[in-house]
């Protein structure tokens, strides 16, 4: 009952400020210069190290004459390196509102970017309820699975961007936005992703998450997911390969899944379990030489890279029927790797993989290249040519 009661006075406090600030900040603008043609950049709201960070970092470096933000919590750990760039606003402060609706451009990672409440705000949109400025949506991974959330009218944006050839194909066709919204520039990290040097012997285990329909709390451990990777964690055959081949393994969930962190222990000194406040996903991803995944969508930024993939999915019948719709994406006819449904035949596959000495196979190279014709550093200048083409 006492959420039931938060949850309608944010959405009275939220709409008080559409209806209030909206007129205010266009006041504000003719008295403060700060406020005009403002662009705001933003993630989650605690963090930068996705498309938003990289496309801010552009902004900063290559347009500072584009008046921009970017919305962060103070206590993140990346606020250090948004104040590095200059422009960091606390979400949440008077400063984040006052900008929010008087932006030109408001430029996020996730649905109604940068907006106070995410959720909220995607439901008022919906109806036709929004901040002025032009809205875009630049994305946190590509898509694969179906989202009746993100079609139109669900869903209102200004600029959609896409990672992938076939992921914009399937997007531009069914997702029902209006003429130009959806667009192949590529996505923003993509720019960093491709200087990746050489790998290092290290094999990266990165699962998603499971949504609300999963047991949560002491039930948690109980379920397939927990003893699947617990299992995998302290396999004595894994241990033995890892320390055979001079191979590291990196733990690291979703991070809607690391508030179970202390169940996910290993003896294994070849095993490191890694967290958003030790590591940065983007770095894994670039340092290491192969991932295994569940569902992530961050198989298709190693694939990018033309590493070899695995794909871990021991509970595939339960994770289709709750979790996600299944859209265009089909693990074995367009996935970058071999799926694998039970611990025994991932090891055997693991080994493999390292008596190879994790070199990319050439079939899944070659379907790689198929599914990422935009291939270089210019996924943030085609993103901002793209938002600049906006019609005002």
């Amino acid at each position: 009952m006492k959420k039931k009661i938060s949850r309608a006075f944010d959405y009275v406090k939220q709409i008080t400020f559409l209806a209030t600030l909206t007129p205010l900040g266009a006041v504000m603008k003719l008295f403060d210069k700060s406020l005009r043609h403002a662009w705001i950049v933003c993630e989650r709201g605690d963090d930068a190290r996705d498309n938003g960070y990289w496309f801010y970092r552009y902004l900063k470096k290559e347009h500072p004459e584009i008046n921009s933000y970017y919305i962060i919590t103070d206590d993140s750990e990346d606020i250090e390196k948004i104040r590095e760039l200059g422009g960091n606003v606390r979400k949440g402060s008077f400063r984040h509102l006052l900008l929010y609706f008087s932006a030109d451009y408001l430029v996020g990672t996730h649905i109604q970017p940068c907006a106070p409440d995410l959720i909220l705000y995607y439901h008022l949109a919906a109806k036709g309820i929004k901040a002025r400025g032009k809205q875009i949506f630049i994305r946190h991974g590509i898509i694969k699975d179906e989202m009746q959330w993100q079609h139109y009218p669900n869903f209102r944006t200004d600029l959609f961007t896409c990672g992938a050839k076939p992921e914009y194909d399937y997007i531009k066709s069914t997702f029902n936005h209006p003429e130009g919204v959806v667009q192949y520039v590529g996505l923003c990290r993509f720019d960093n992703l491709i200087r990746a040097g050489i790998p290092k012997r290290e094999i990266l285990l990165m699962p998603t998450w499971r949504g609300s329909y999963y047991p949560s709390g002491d039930a948690f451990k109980d379920t397939e997911y927990c003893k699947a990777f617990v299992s995998l964690l302290n396999s004595e055959k894994l241990d033995a390969m890892l320390k055979k081949y001079d191979c590291r393994l990196v733990f690291y969930p979703h991070i809607e899944m690391q508030k179970y962190m202390e169940l996910f222990k290993t003896s294994s000194d070849k095993i490191t379990i890694a967290s958003k406040k030790t590591h940065d996903v983007q770095q894994l991803l670039m340092d290491c030489a192969m991932l295994i995944t569940d569902y992530s969508s961050v198989f298709f930024d190693v694939a990018y890279l033309g590493k070899p993939v695995i794909y871990y999915q021991f509970d595939e019948e339960d994770f289709t029927k709750y979790h996600y719709q299944k859209g265009y994406f089909d693990y074995r006819k367009l996935g970058f790797g071999p799926v694998i449904t039970d611990e025994d035949s991932l090891l055997a596959e693991i080994e493999k993989r390292l008596e190879n000495d994790l070199l990319p196979d050439e079939f899944y190279r070659a379907r790689s290249a198929g599914f990422f014709p935009l291939r270089d550093d210019k996924n943030c200048e085609r993103t901002y040519n793209a938002i600049l083409a906006l019609k005002k």
